[in-house]
């Protein structure tokens, strides 16, 4: 080991005298450890290093065959108050980069087979309720809208927001940054806030 070397090591294993380093590297075994568990139970679908997954537990994820997760792209399960979802991607569905999909309770994530999700793009399962005479953050979710479905090869474009409630039919195409409120047929292209029929595939 040369000198330089020597003295990278030696500042490194310095580090460890801190107790946020030592937490830092403590979480950052857990989720791969937690990412290796889901690739060896769906050994044909990719997962980026990087996947962020928040209170996932076995049989909360499901990966068709040669489905993708994106670099920088979060799973969120739910969490004590609001129950937990299940987030199934279907077979060679690709998820690019930074996207974001947040089941809870009975507001569960459905992707079809074949699908094409760009980056930024956000699935919600449920939103909270907005009651008046309580504060939305104490109100649980919204119980009349809840989950997201999308059948086989529907793209979404860069920075599209699919709302709770929401089934995006099979072949259906939603055109970048479009927030989507409503269901889509099958085949029609939609775009825009909130996102409405814009044409169809030929």
């Amino acid at each position: 080991m040369s000198r330089g070397s020597m003295a990278e090591w030696l500042c490194t294993v310095a580090l460890l005298r801190y107790p946020e380093v030592r937490r830092f590297l403590g979480e950052r075994r857990l989720e791969w450890l937690r990412l290796d568990e889901i690739r060896r139970l769906h050994p044909t679908a990719k997962l980026a290093d990087d996947v962020k997954l928040l209170a996932y537990a076995e049989g909360r994820l499901a990966l068709g065959k040669r489905a993708a997760v994106g670099s920088g792209t979060v799973l969120a399960f739910g969490d004590d108050a609001n129950g937990y979802g299940c987030i199934r991607i279907g077979a060679a569905t690709w998820l690019g980069e930074y996207n974001n999909l947040r089941a809870c309770g009975d507001g569960h994530i459905v992707i079809g087979s074949d699908c094409l999700i760009s980056q930024f793009c956000t699935l919600v399962g449920s939103n909270h309720a907005v009651d008046r005479g309580r504060m939305i953050r104490d109100q649980g979710p919204d119980r009349t809208r809840l989950g997201v479905t999308l059948g086989n090869d529907v793209w979404l474009g860069a920075g599209v927001t699919v709302m709770p409630g929401v089934t995006i039919a099979d072949g259906a195409v939603i055109g970048a940054g479009a927030v989507v409120l409503r269901d889509v047929p099958a085949f029609e292209i939609h775009g825009g806030v909130p996102a409405r029929k814009i044409g169809e595939r030929s």
